[in-house]
């Protein structure tokens, strides 16, 4: 599924997202990352949606995608995009 989204993701992001969504729901981590990449970019509807790639990146590092945890995400995490949701344990 990741391997299809890649494929598609240049040229046809209809079904790039179509794949990741796919492999993110199925729990792969670097899809949940990519699908996140493309709800924080506002690639999938008409305007971003910060809380929602906020889940999906935090869902991505939990499940072990090491770029999902990289610091430059933290604003998205733990800031009013999404002030609801808790920091995550490996911000600390």
């Amino acid at each position: 599924m990741l391997f299809l989204g890649n494929m598609h993701d240049k040229k046809e992001n209809e079904q790039a997202l179509k794949w990741y969504t796919k492999g993110a729901e199925a729990g792969l981590p670097k899809a949940m990352h990519n699908y996140a990449v493309y709800v924080h970019e506002g690639r999938c509807a008409a305007a971003p949606d910060y809380p929602a790639a906020a889940d999906w990146y935090r869902r991505a590092a939990d499940a072990g995608d090491a770029e999902s945890a990289e610091p430059y995400i933290r604003p998205l995490l733990c800031s009013t995009y999404a002030p609801s949701m808790e920091c995550p344990g490996w911000f600390q």
